[in-house]
């Protein structure tokens, strides 16, 4: 299974220690068996929404095999379409865009509109997406593999 962690989360994500609802999260992309994959990008939105240090943090899970760079120009054109739906309540069709192009179907968001999109099945399907807000959805890190996650 893989995982977008959006801005709003990024810095107790990325916190030391992390804030203890992403905590789950750390202990599942660190297990040896079964282990989840953080799917990410640094271009684009992106690159206004992630400083620089959150950059190397994320290119240290890179490094360590726990996280999937995809960059921003394997998306574009369904970032730039689902813009121009008009369907979307959020501000973050770049997530969206992300996700349909990794095949991450698990975010970790607090962001209200971004979750009603998430959950919209005219925007990700197959499988729909889940939002994990705290530690207590920690059932949804599972070892399913990402499939649709395209090297």
């Amino acid at each position: 299974m893989c995982i977008i962690v959006d801005a709003n989360k990024l810095s107790g994500f990325l916190a030391e220690p992390p804030h203890e609802d992403a905590a789950p999260i750390h202990q599942w992309l660190n297990r040896r068996v079964g282990a989840g994959t953080l799917v990410y990008s640094t271009e684009g939105k992106f690159a206004c929404e992630v400083g620089d240090n959150a950059k190397r943090k994320l290119e240290d899970y890179y490094r360590a095999g726990r996280a999937q760079l995809v960059p921003a120009s394997r998306f574009a054109q369904d970032e730039a379409e689902l813009k121009a739906s008009g369907e979307l309540r959020s501000d973050d069709p770049h997530v969206l865009a992300l996700a349909r192009e990794s095949g991450a179907r698990l975010l970790y968001t607090g962001d209200n509109k971004l979750i009603a999109d998430f959950g919209n099945r005219r925007i990700i399907q197959k499988p729909r997406g889940k939002v994990y807000s705290g530690a207590a959805n920690a059932d949804l890190l599972t070892n399913r593999v990402c499939a649709a996650l395209k090297a």
